[in-house]
């Protein structure tokens, strides 16, 4: 039992470390997924905003826009910039829940972090069964925040924690097949993977996101973040909220520690897909129902060496011209 609990401990602290040693391409990577959400939500909360404050100097000024049809049209006409960049940026953090393993497999490899597109193709070449996916486990996630489901969809949480990692590296599953493969996988390991899933949630949601909102009171940004959204605030209708205790000063608090939080865990997910990829192959090469393992010639022994240098292509379909771009500099692609 000691060893199982060691076994959690490493892949928590190797998935650290390979972060720690690619943090700058990591942040690279994660900046726009993350970044261009909140600035998606700028634009168009923000745009809205102006426009509401200004609505009666901008009639004065220009008298065809006090007619309700035009005046909605001005405000969705407003939004679709900020919209835009939103759906994109939100759809490329979806891609980098199966891209970053990708790029955890490829780094355990080659030792590098490399060719994010090339990573990226691992979504596109299976784009339906993707959306598919996120689609399931959406439903699931809805019926696991009801209160009498609480406990059973948490339990079932931890049997479908590795299914982004299934559909990475297996192939000819369907989108319940990969939520299938997760629960064998798991099965039997639950505590262990249990264990990892609460040092990373502890360490990533909790403890990361506490030291970021230290550095921002420190640096005094907190209150003057926090007041620009109060000014925000005051344009709602929280009257009728104010007896809950609900003022603009409380929003813009609360905002802004959100921010702080989402930035965390947006800026961290690499952390949480590295420990997975790993918990992953842990799990995976003690399954006897590996599905996409090839039988070995008997005549021919490959040492791990030998392993690593082929990328175990037959064994997780891992695009060749990714391996290709690894073995070239940063510069050449």
């Amino acid at each position: 039992m000691a060893k199982e609990d060691k076994s959690v401990w490493v892949v928590f602290f190797e998935g650290i470390k390979i972060y720690a040693l690619n943090i700058h391409k990591f942040f690279l990577y994660m900046a726009f997924p993350v970044l261009g959400q909140l600035i998606g939500l700028f634009l168009i909360f923000g745009v809205t905003y102006w426009y509401t404050a200004n609505f009666q100097d901008l009639t004065v000024r220009f008298p065809a826009l006090n007619d309700i049809s035009t005046m909605l049209l001005c405000i969705i006409l407003s939004v679709i910039p900020g919209l835009l960049i939103w759906t994109k940026a939100f759809w490329d953090y979806l891609v980098s829940y199966v891209a970053l393993n990708s790029m955890t497999d490829g780094y355990l490899n080659t030792g590098r972090v490399y060719d994010f597109r090339a990573h990226n193709s691992v979504v596109t070449k299976k784009t339906f069964s993707f959306i598919a996916l996120w689609l399931l486990f959406s439903i699931f996630t809805i019926i696991a925040v009801i209160p009498i489901f609480w406990i059973i969809g948490f339990i079932f949480f931890i049997y479908f924690i590795l299914i982004f990692q299934v559909f990475t590296f297996e192939n000819g599953l369907s989108p319940i097949g990969y939520f299938r493969r997760s629960l064998q996988l798991v099965k039997g390991k639950f505590a262990r993977t249990f264990l990892l899933m609460t040092l990373l949630v502890v360490f990533t949601y909790y403890l990361l996101t506490s030291g970021l909102g230290v550095i921002f009171d420190a640096f005094n940004l907190t209150e003057k973040c926090a007041k620009i959204f109060e000014n925000w605030a005051y344009s709602l209708p929280v009257e009728h909220l104010e007896k809950f205790g609900v003022t603009p000063a409380i929003i813009g608090q609360e905002v802004v520690k959100q921010i702080i939080f989402f930035i965390v865990i947006g800026f961290t997910l690499p952390i949480r897909s590295i420990c997975w990829t790993l918990w992953y192959n842990n799990l995976a090469s003690d399954s006897i129902d590996y599905e996409n393992r090839e039988a070995k010639p008997k005549k021919k022994s490959v040492s791990k060496k030998n392993v690593a240098k082929t990328f175990k292509i037959e064994k997780r379909g891992i695009d060749p011209e990714i391996i290709r771009r690894a073995r070239l500099e940063d510069d050449e692609y």
